[in-house]
This record gives C-alpha cells, sequence and structure tokens, in this order.
C-alpha cells in the first residue's frame, strides 16, 4: 500500500511503499541489520507557478530511523539517492527505488522479539529525504538559472511483516534463529505410555518456540514434567512436590535423587512467569529450558523403556 510523504514547496507528489516480501536478515550474530527497499513514485504538482519557476530537482542525502509503536529502534544508514529529475516531463510519474539498511544488535533484536510476542512484525520507517530545487531566480540576474531552493521529503511509512516470513526468512539471517542440533536416543512412546503426556507437552513447547512464545514454552515444559512428581511432607511437614517414590526402584536410588534435584530445578524456574508481572523468558532461556527439559524426559523415558524390554 503506498503513503503519501510531505513534501513542501517542492512542487512534487510523493507516495512510498515497501515491499515486505522482499525483507531480510543479513549479516548473521556478526554485523546483524535489517535490509529492503523503499519504493518512491514521483509526481509533479499541478502547480503552473512552480511549473514555470523550477527546471530540475536533485534528490541528496536519506536519512531515517525505525520506529515501534513510539519507541525509535535504530537509525537507517544513510543513503545518498543521488538522482535527478526534469520537469514539464511527458511522462511525469518516475520510480526510484532506495537501498535500505538498519543496523542492529543482539539486544535491540531481543526488544524487538518480545514486542513481536509471536505476532507478524509491526513498524514504521520514517524517512527525511534532502531535496534541492533549480530553475529561474530572479535574484541573481548574472546566473538566472540555478540553485533556488532546498527542501525535504518527509514522512511515516508503516509496514508489517507476516510472522511466517519474519521467523523464517529475517530472523535467520540475523544470527537469531540459528540453534545447535543435540541427538537423543529415540524412544518408542509404544514402550513408554506413561510419559505420553510429555511428549505432547514438548511437541506443543517446541511449537510456542517457534512462534516466539516464550512464557508459554517455559509453561509447556512445567507440564511435560508435572505427573513425574507427587506432593510429599518434608522434615518440617511442609508439603512439597518430589519425583515419585515408586520410580526409585526402577531407576535406582541415585539416578533418582539425581533427576528429582534436575526436574525440581526445571519445575521452579518455569513457576516465575505464573507468579510474577517481571520475571519472563527471553528466547535463549526458552531454548535452554527446552533443550534441558527434552533431555530429562528423554533420559527418563530410556530407563522405562530399556526396564520393559
Amino acid at each position: 500500500m503506498d503513503t503519501s510523504l510531505y513534501s513542501v514547496n517542492t512542487g512534487l507528489k510523493i507516495e512510498a511503499s515497501i515491499n515486505v516480501a522482499n525483507i531480510s536478515g543479513v549479516g548473521a550474530a556478526c554485523f546483524p541489520r535489517l535490509y529492503f527497499q523503499v519504493k518512491l513514485r514521483i509526481n509533479e504538482e499541478a502547480s503552473e507557478h512552480l511549473q514555470k519557476k523550477v527546471q530540475a530537482w536533485s534528490f541528496g542525502t536519506l536519512v531515517g530511523e525505525l520506529i515501534i509503536g513510539t519507541e525509535k529502534v535504530a537509525d537507517i544508514k544513510t543513503y545518498s539517492m543521488n538522482q535527478r529529475r526534469l520537469g514539464n516531463q511527458k511522462y511525469p510519474v518516475e520510480e526510484y527505488h532506495v537501498n535500505v539498511e538498519i543496523p542492529l544488535d543482539a539486544r535491540r533484536i531481543e526488544w524487538l522479539e518480545q514486542q513481536r510476542a509471536g505476532k507478524s512484525f509491526s513498524a514504521i520507517l520514517r524517512i527525511n529525504l534532502e531535496v534541492q530545487l533549480f530553475g529561474n531566480n530572479p535574484h541573481t540576474p548574472d546566473f538566472p538559472c540555478g540553485l533556488i531552493d532546498v527542501s525535504c521529503i518527509y514522512g511515516d511509512i508503516p509496514f508489517t511483516v507476516p510472522d511466517t516470513h519474519w521467523r523464517e526468512k529475517v530472523l535467520p539471517g540475523l544470527g537469531y534463529g540459528n540453534v545447535m542440533v543435540v541427538e537423543l536416543p529415540a524412544v518408542s512412546l509404544v514402550s513408554c505410555k506413561e510419559l505420553d503426556h510429555s511428549y505432547k507437552a514438548l511437541e506443543k513447547a517446541q511449537k510456542q518456540f517457534s512462534l516466539g512464545l516464550y512464557d508459554e514454552t517455559a509453561g509447556s515444559c512445567r507440564i511435560a514434567i508435572e505427573q513425574f512428581f507427587e506432593t510429599l511432607e518434608d522434615a518440617s511437614g511442609k508439603k512439597v512436590p518430589r519425583l515419585k517414590k515408586s520410580w526409585e526402584s526402577r531407576l535406582g536410588a541415585a539416578t533418582h535423587q539425581w533427576l528429582d534435584s534436575s526436574l525440581g530445578a526445571i519445575k521452579d524456574a518455569t513457576n516465575k512467569p505464573h507468579h510474577s508481572a517481571h520475571n519472563h523468558f527471553n528466547r535463549l532461556g526458552a531454548q535452554m529450558l527446552l533443550m534441558v527439559t527434552t533431555a530429562l524426559v528423554s533420559y527418563a523415558a530410556q530407563h522405562f523403556s530399556t526396564e520393559s524390554e
């Protein structure tokens, strides 16, 4: 969709648009930046006064910034357009394509992901393009044709990148979608039916993680290990969750104690977002939690699977 930009005393009408299908992430984790093109459609106003006065326009430096809501995220890389347009043309509409790069860093990308929260990426590109006007200047009779004014084209260009495109085409190029693949032993669900709920919860957690729903990912990890526990009384009489006692004979005392401590740490970590509005998981935290939970569930399942053979 084209957006009209402001152009004061230039005699031009400008519309701008961004093809979101071509937005990409480049530079990886070393030098992450957004890259895309802005299309400018430039036409002359129907002003007889300016048509007689202005003979040509020169477009110079383009500056701008990326805006999310009311927050400025980053400045765009300064771009020299270096284009001219003659007046009174037979085909008045001209199109120019401007390459825009927006340098980012890990902190800004993480903040963008928090704002996106698994939805489409919506932002505003605020630009300012220098314009020089050339034509007849009655104040300089020795040089009747020359620079008569300096102005600018400015305005906000809103755009929305669909969630799928953002996750598949942008984040990986920013170095934010890279993961290390760890192979875990394959365990048949038929031989370990009592952990079926864990596998389903982990599948859900993986989907939530891919959508950028990091607190929800932690919640699904918590669900994955809930049935591992039973409520027992400690020495003070306080009721606390403990790994099921019946598993001790199947796992062995040492393994049972280690798994109880490890799963208990996961359970405590995943409780935080549910009890405090200030404790939230970022992408790395959710990714590590999902990996550790998957590894521990697979470890327990491997023991049960071996036992049933």
